[in-house]
Formats: structure tokens, sequence, C-alpha cells
């Protein structure tokens, strides 16, 4: 069968619970048609439990939508009255009640209803996939496998498939492609084992880790500072992880788990500590209860997170961890994997739990495949985008070092599985070969190509192991992306945006002209830019070289602002959190690619300052096009609320919030996969030179003048009357509102946008002079939030 039979843009949800109503959003988010059917209501509305299961998605935090309205994209259904109308549907996903009889009689129903093309999964993180649809036609199983979403599916990357025997080999590839491509995820093909893989070595990892707080020797805050980001695993480390996850839920399938494992060698690790079975007897199940390892409690001087006593199981507040290891393990060395080799090695508390929970973890990892995965790849991959982990196991084996942590484990008697001892008999001392691209297959022997993360995915990392870069220093570098597109990367810390990369872009530019057709501007950090680089400008002012700020100020501009005018097209692809100068680049793009996640906003107000990238005088000019023809005798409305946006440093949740903000137009692009986005972007930058680019005239701009000043001085007058704006807030915002009424002007006309870039270059520097910009900058150094001063 070929792939091209499939398509999928109807898709039916069945159960509303926390993950079906969740999945149909972020099927929503895909731009999905969704069904969302549950049981029905027999008193009033049938369809009472799937219409208050979509109520609740605009009620949650972090929110499942993308937009709030997206809910009533959302059409609710019950298996009754409604199970006809999955014959129409491309896909139907079961996340029903994880109970193998209900589950196999739904899939019964299933089979008499769909259509021949219809591909139907069971979302479950435990039960056996190839049981479920047992009894059903051959037909139906071709098109039958298993999909295990991670919570929430909206922000989790993780998306794990798992075929059956009789799964149709077209129908793995394509639900694989449409997974990355349609929904964003990174997908992990899984054997149809007890928990497929990341919750099998997520929750042994855990289960392993458990001993060490219960029974008195760290506490839990000390672990979490042991096995966070520090060591390469998330933010949320150990215990807060499991919080977020539900004591109740990893209790329910640690206690499935351990029947149903009865060869595995650590068997007896799934057994979890008495202590934490009374903590799930008491109701402490984590945020969802509120209190779990810690709980939220309000003090004198605010809200405290509280951290449990294993054995009283009362609560009370936490230390700041401190090991002296890890002080000098800060201090020597940049990275997690440099950090971990260090701690493992050293003989006091901290290092010796750190080694013993890695052995633990390295050993447990090695000795499932090929039980649950011939691929290492694909465990390190499902801990990384299921548990948010930086690094995964055996790219922490080969952090610390495979031989030598090898010989330390057989020196202690430990087992070490017989793949990795071939391994390095064979020569080779570690899983992964990045520079060459290739990894270790444990399974085989073989050395084969790394996976890429998603199929077409491209990677500045790919760029510079072919050699691709073109000019470059520690502030920003140019690549060959090939096809006559170049690529250019920030690498500054924060990927902030100072002198020497504003300088480096402005280079890279004359180097396109000369070189390539088109120029892509972004990398593969996890945020776009956190904006201006505060700390260098102010240096620079409070050393008195204030000439060197005006002229970085008015060289950012020029070179941000030119990116419209120059003679190739441009195309900037953001993502993650995109602030103050970032959004100027994405305003002046030709044409934007953003990854569905774009936390973006022009929040220089924050700080005490306006945008003068350029940013005030494109979202005018924006909301100016936006004028309609009935409206163009009053446009302040449309002015009034790009002013409140920029006044409020309101940042999108979305980026299709960035679109409502105007920080995105209608025609640029939202991709779902994150690490499809150079791809993607890449591709329209060679549209649009193919097509013969020619760049814009520059326009001129309709301002009000002093009427128009007038209305926003008085809606600034209201806000902060209301107390919605501080004395400081509305200082800036009437600068604000000074540039974009166009000055001193007695009526309203239009000006060159070079008169308004010029307004705001002035308003920048006028800020700047102001001491209480000044303790705005400090305070967002120091403490990274705004003053409101």
């Amino acid at each position: 069968m070929s792939t091209k039979k499939y398509t999928i843009q109807k898709v039916a949800v069945l159960g509303s619970g926390t993950m079906g109503s969740q999945i149909a959003a972020h099927c929503v988010n895909a731009g999905l048609e969704v069904l969302l059917l549950d049981l029905k209501n027999e008193d009033g509305d049938p369809n009472k439990i799937a219409k208050e299961s979509i109520k609740k998605l605009g009620e949650m935090n972090p929110a499942p939508l993308a937009l709030p309205e997206y809910s009533k994209q959302i059409q609710p259904g019950n298996f009754e009255d409604d199970f006809d109308k999955l014959v129409d549907c491309d896909w139907i996903c079961e996340a029903i009640v994880e109970k193998m009889d209900i589950k196999k009689k739904m899939m019964g129903r299933l089979d008499e209803v769909r259509s021949g093309s219809t591909i139907v999964s069971s979302n479950t993180s435990g039960l056996p996939i190839s049981k479920i649809s047992e009894g059903c036609s051959e037909e139906f199983q071709q098109h039958f496998l298993g999909t295990h979403f991670f919570n929430p599916p909206r922000y989790m990357k993780l998306l794990e498939i798992i075929p059956t025997e009789t799964t149709s080999d077209a129908v793995l590839d394509f639900m694989s492609r449409f997974g990355e491509k349609t929904l964003g995820k990174g997908v992990v093909r899984c054997k149809d084992t007890p928990n497929f893989i990341a919750n099998r070595i997520g929750i042994f990892s855990m289960a392993s880790i458990m001993p060490w707080f219960f029974d008195g020797t760290f506490r839990a805050e000390e672990i979490d500072f042991l096995t966070g980001t520090i060591t390469g695993y998330s933010k949320a480390a150990t215990f807060r992880t499991a919080d977020m996850s539900g004591l109740d839920i990893i209790h329910h399938v640690a206690e499935n788990l351990y029947p149903a494992i009865p060869e595995d060698e650590r068997r007896e690790v799934f057994k979890l500590p008495e202590s934490f079975q009374k903590m799930v007897e008491q109701g402490k199940h984590g945020n969802k209860a509120g209190k779990g390892f810690y709980k939220k409690v309000q003090t004198d001087s605010g809200k405290e997170y509280k951290v449990i006593d294993p054995e009283t199981h009362e609560y009370e507040s936490q230390i700041d961890p401190e090991f002296e290891s890890t002080n000098k393990a800060k201090e020597k060395f940049k990275t997690s994997g440099e950090r971990l080799k260090y701690l493992v090695n050293q003989d006091d508390k901290a290092g010796n739990f750190l080694w013993e929970i890695h052995c633990d973890l390295l050993l447990y990892a090695a000795s499932r495949i090929p039980e649950i995965t011939d691929s290492l790849e694909a465990i390190d991959n499902a801990m990384k985008w299921g548990f948010n982990w930086e690094l995964g196991p055996f790219e922490r084996w080969d952090a610390i070092g495979v031989a030598e942590s090898v010989a330390r484990m057989q020196e202690e008697n430990r087992k070490v599985p017989v793949p990795v001892l071939r391994m390095l008999e064979s020569g080779r001392e570690q899983f992964y070969d990045k520079d060459e691209g290739t990894v270790y297959n444990l399974a085989t022997g073989a050395i084969e190509p790394l996976s890429p993360p998603a199929e077409g995915a491209l990677k500045v990392a790919h760029l510079k192991s072919e050699n691709k870069e073109v000019l470059g220093n520690k502030s920003a570098g140019l690549y060959d992306m090939g096809d006559g597109v170049a690529l250019f990367e920030f690498r500054t810390r924060r990927q902030t945006l100072g002198f020497e990369l504003i300088e480096t872009l402005a280079g890279s530019c004359e180097k396109v002209k000369q070189d390539f057709d088109a120029l892509v501007i972004s990398h593969d950090e996890d945020n776009f830019t956190y904006g201006a680089n505060l700390m260098e400008a102010i240096q620079a002012w409070q050393q008195g070289d204030k000439e060197r700020v005006r002229r970085a100020a008015r060289n950012f501009q020029d070179v941000v602002v030119g990116l419209r005018y120059q003679p190739f097209p441009v195309v900037v692809a953001p993502f993650g959190r995109t602030l103050g100068g970032g959004v100027e680049f994405v305003l002046h793009a030709d044409s934007v690619v953003a990854h569905h996640e774009l936390y973006a906003g022009l929040v220089e107000v924050g700080v005490g300052l306006i945008p003068a990238g350029g940013g005030t005088k494109e979202m005018l000019r924006r909301a100016m096009q936006r004028v309609t023809e009935e409206d163009r005798s009053d446009p302040l409305p449309y002015i009034k609320e790009v002013f409140k946006t920029m006044g409020m440093a309101k940042v999108s949740s979305s980026a299709a919030k960035a679109r409502d903000y105007g920080y995105l137009k209608e025609s640029d692009g939202i991709v779902m996969n994150r690490d499809l986005l150079l791809t993607a972007a890449k591709e329209e930058a060679k549209t649009l030179a193919d097509q013969g680019y020619r760049p814009p005239f520059r326009p001129k701009i309709k301002v009000q003048g002093r009427e128009g000043l007038s209305g926003l001085k008085l809606m600034l007058y209201i806000m902060h009357e209301s107390g919605w704006i501080t004395d400081y807030d509305k200082v800036v915002a009437e600068k604000l509102a000074w540039v974009m009424s166009g000055g001193d002007l007695s009526e309203p006309q239009e000006v060159p946008e070079s008169y308004i870039l010029k307004l705001e270059r002035e308003v920048f520097m006028e800020l700047l002079e102001d001491e209480r910009t000044h303790a705005r900058i400090d305070h967002m150094l120091k403490k990274g939030k705004p003053l409101r001063n």
C-alpha cells in the first residue's frame, strides 16, 4: 500500500477526559476538524459531558488551545447519538478509560462503523496494544496502532507510536510522518512492551531515586537540585516532575508494571516505598491536588513552596541545597555533560549519589535493548521529549565516559550488558560520534548514521558539521544552507542582540548580496532572542560613552529596518521567547515562518524604553493598513489597539496570538514541529527568490498629529487613574504616544517612514537619560522581571 492513500483532515477523539480533550485541542491547533465524543448524558443535554470538557479547556493553565476561541472548532457529541459520524473521519483516536474490556468493546463497535481507509489508534500509557484489537477484522487490524501522547499534549514533544504485528507498514509510516509534520511531535516508534519506552525508563529512574529520600539520606529539594539542570535532567528534576505527572498515576503505572515484567532483572525497583504509597492514600497526588512532594502555601511574605518530611508527612520550609562538589562543578564547567562527569567521580555525598543512580539508569537502559526497542536513540529521544531531560541515558554515559565508567562498574561487581562490552572490544568508546554523525547499534553491533529528529529536519548543527560556515565570530555566524540560501545565526548568551551581532548582520547582508539569493535568520537554541543586550548598552552609558550607545541605536534601526529593503528576500524563523528587538526582526522580514510555540512581545516599556528598532513605526503602519474604508474618518481605535499592545508589553501565548497582536501577518506561516522550522524557512526563502524578488518601496504612513495624541493621552489618564499603569508607565507610554502620533503635528497627514524612525531614536535617547529607566533596566537584569515604578 502507498502512503499517498492516506490523508487526515477530520479527526474523532473518543473520550473527553484530561488526555482526550487535550488531544482534541492540539488537533484543532494543527488546523484539523475535530469531533469529541463521550458518554451520553441521560439527564438534559445529551452532549453535556463532552461540552463541559471543552469548556474546561479554556480554563486550563498552561492553555491547551492556541487561542481560546478555538474551542468552538471542537464538535461535541456522544457515543450513542453520534457514533455514525465516525464514518467520515480519517483518524479515530480512542482515549477512553484504561480498562481492557471496555477498550476492546469499543474497537468492536468501531470495526463496524469506520470506513476502509480510516486509521484507528488507542491512546494508552501501558495496555498491550495487540490485545486491544483482538477479534477485529483483518482490515481493521491493518489500520490500527497505539499512540501515546504525553501530558500536556500541546507542550510535550513526545508521541510514542506502537504498531502491532498486523499494523500495515504504510499506516505506520504515514502516522509517523503525520505526527511529526502535522502535530509537531517528536515521534518514537516503540515495541508493544509494558509501558513502552519513556514511562518504562522514566518510572524506573524515579523509583530508583525514591529510597534516597524516604530513608532520610537526602531532602527532596536536594535531590531535585542534583537531578536538575546541573546534571542534564529537566528543570522540574525528579520530585517536581512527579508532582506534575501525578503521584497517583506514578503509583498506578508502577503497580501495573510489576506483574507485567516477570523477566525484568530490576523488577523489584518498581515496588515503591511504603511511605510513598501512604502519600497517595492521603490524597497527596501532586499539583492537581495542591500537594505532593511540594505544597504551595500563602505566607506573610507571599507564596512559598514547602517540602514534605518523609517521616511525618508534614510540610516544612525548603533549604538552599549546597554541596562543595556542585559549587566547584558550576565554577569549572559550562555544560551539563562536563559537570556530570566531574560529579560522578567525586568521593562525597553528592558524587556517590549521582554515581549510584546513574549506574542504575545506564545499566537498566542498556539492558532494555532489544526488549523495548532496537534503538538507543529512541530511548534517548523518549526521555528528552517525554521527560524534558537535556541528556538521554546514552548521552549521559558518553558524557561520563563509557570505557572508564564500565571499568569502575566491573570493579564494583556490577553486571554490564554484553553489547556494551562488545562495543568497547571493537575499539569504539562512545555510543555517539556526533562529529562523524554516527551512532552504535547495541542490538546489531553496527555503526549507523544518526537519525534526524524528524524527516527532512535541517539544523545549524548539521551545517557546522559539514563546514558550511561562511563567516562568524562569538556573537553570530553566517552559513550556506544550499540552493542559494544563507542562514544567519545568533550565538550570544540568551541570543541577545548586542553591538557585535548587529554589525555582523550588516556584514552578512553584504556577503549575501554577493554570493546568495536569499537569507534566513534563525538558529537551534531554545528561544529566538530575549531582545537587546541591555547590560552592554547600560555599561557603555554609565561609563560615559553615550555616543557609542547613540550610534548603536541608529545602527540597530538601520540594519533591522533595512532588512526589508535588501535586494534579496529575508525570511525570519522565530520560536519560543522572541522579545523586544526580536519582534522588530520579525516585523521587517519579507516573510516569517514561525513555530507554533511563539511567545513574542514588544516589551521595551517594561524597561522604561520604547521599541526603537522600527517596531513602533511598523506597528503603526500595520494598524493603519487595517483601517477599513468605513473607518478612515476615525482610525484611532486601530491605533489604540496596537498602542495598548506595546504599552502593556503584551507577549503572545502562541503564534496564532502573535497574529492577533499584529506581530505576524496573516500570510506568515506557522510550523508545528520546531525541528522542521529551518527546512520550511529555507523553502520559503528559495520560493521568494525564484519568483524574482524585488524589495518594496519605502512607504509613507498616516499619522494623526495632536488630535491622535490627545486621544491616546486620555486613554492613559483613565488607565492610570484606574490603577492599571504606574506613574512611570504613564510617562513612558506618553513618549510612545508622541511617536505614534507623529510628534507635534497640527493635523493628520502622511509622513515618510524615516520621519517616524527619527522620532523613535530621539525618544529612546531621552528615556535613557531618565534614572527611572536605569532603575528598571537594573531591576530586570538582576531580578529577571519588570520594576513597577
